[in-house]
């Protein structure tokens, strides 16, 4: 068994040593001096923005950045700069260059020239070959940021270059909505109804607010002759997540009631669902609890009804914040509803809580030896139920 545990020991660390030893593309280098090396050799420079914590980023260098052919193809093209975009240096960057382009998230690989001129950006975990392709991309001139943005403002109507430099845009990390509001202010109503003109709206459009939303709405019918009803019900979908979300994250109440029936006017179920599940999170983040449970006891069992976590979730704030004995009573109901869907020691628990704080002791008691039982059966630990069944038992 000793022998066996070194032989592991061993494995490991030649693994680890030759992935340090193999990975030669992308380590942190001095930013200047790869400008300065960019200008001297007239070569392009490639930056990944990446943060310790991301697994994508990890993965990329243990399987993507020692492939033979990546780092013949990337070597020879490029000079390869890795930046923690979350250290000091990192941020610095950041903020240096977040006008031709932003790190919304990681790795993020900006391809740039000596002159810090953005050429192309990408972002997200890429396999070998996906990755190979987008670092040719930035190579091809009429692919490059300057060059779609400088023929977009030559003629505004033109549809091919409108969609090209709003897909560039969105993979540098800027909103669209003001190109696409340029490129429409061109066309004819009646001219907007092509599979083209939907791709540009839907790839555009990214903010809630915009003046094109309750267009889309109004005219779902007539965009869904040429694309289908389920890819325009995608893009509002996204529109409410993308731009609610962000809001109820940071707990901006003020901007979210803004936004909100706007979304709530696509009378979507999804959008609904969501909506459900940002207004209780809204509620909490500003203490509202009795908005929080006008809304819960209205909605829960249309929109949470057969997910569980939601359901503890919300049984939780109950048990922690709300106090009359009828609104006690509806989360039990919500608590065993999701027993029902599927058994946990944390369900127990928080039945178990919400008898207790109802003083009904006896299906307290009652529940708390049930997910005993059952515990013992899964092998959970009993520690916590068996602290309460002890204190139950007092009563």
């Amino acid at each position: 068994m000793k022998k066996l545990f070194l032989y592991f020991i061993f494995t490991f660390l030649v693994y680890t040593v030759s992935i340090a030893q193999n990975q030669t593309l992308f380590l942190d280098t001095n930013y200047e001096n790869a400008l300065t090396q960019s200008k001297k050799e007239n070569k392009p420079i490639a930056l990944m923005f990446y943060a310790n914590w991301c697994s994508h980023c990890k993965k990329m260098k243990e399987e993507v950045f020692i492939d033979t052919d990546v780092i013949k193809f990337y070597s020879s093209t490029y000079i390869c700069v890795a930046i923690d975009a979350e250290s000091t240096i990192g941020t610095s960057i950041k903020n240096k260059l977040q006008k031709k382009f932003l790190v919304k998230s990681y790795p993020t690989f900006a391809f740039i020239d000596g002159n810090e001129n953005l050429l192309y950006c990408t972002s997200g975990e890429l396999k070998k070959d996906a990755f190979i392709l987008e670092g040719n991309k930035a190579l091809i001139p009429e692919n490059q940021f300057n060059v779609l943005q400088d023929k977009f403002n030559a003629d505004n109507s033109n549809s091919e270059n409108c969609l090209r430099y709003i897909i560039v845009s969105r993979k540098a990390g800027f909103n669209t909505t003001e190109i696409t509001q340029k490129y429409l202010k061109t066309k004819l109503e009646s001219e907007l109804f092509t599979e083209l003109n939907w791709k540009i709206i839907a790839n555009g459009i990214n903010n809630i607010d915009a003046k094109e939303v309750p267009f889309i709405v109004e005219k779902k019918e007539e965009f869904a002759k040429v694309v289908t009803a389920s890819r325009i019900e995608k893009k509002l979908i996204f529109l409410a997540s993308d731009n609610l979300k962000p809001l109820v994250d940071i707990g901006d109440t003020i901007n979210y009631n803004k936004k909100r029936p706007i979304a709530a006017s696509f009378q979507i179920r999804k959008v609904d669902s969501l909506l459900f599940r940002y207004d209780l999170s809204i509620d909490e983040y500003s203490h509202n609890w009795k908005n929080y449970k006008k809304n819960a006891e209205a909605l829960v069992e249309k929109f949470a009804w057969k997910d569980s976590n939601v359901l503890v979730d919300i049984c939780t704030i109950y048990l922690a914040y709300i106090e009359d004995k009828k609104s006690l009573d509806l989360s039990i109901t919500w608590a065993k509803q999701a027993l029902n869907l599927g058994e946990s020691l944390d369900k127990y628990i928080v039945l178990v809580n919400l008898y207790n704080k109802e003083k009904d002791y006896a299906n307290a008691l009652l529940y708390a030896n049930k997910g005993k039982t059952s515990a013992t059966n899964f092998g959970w630990k009993t520690e916590n139920l068996d602290k309460l069944i002890v204190e139950l038992k007092k009563h």
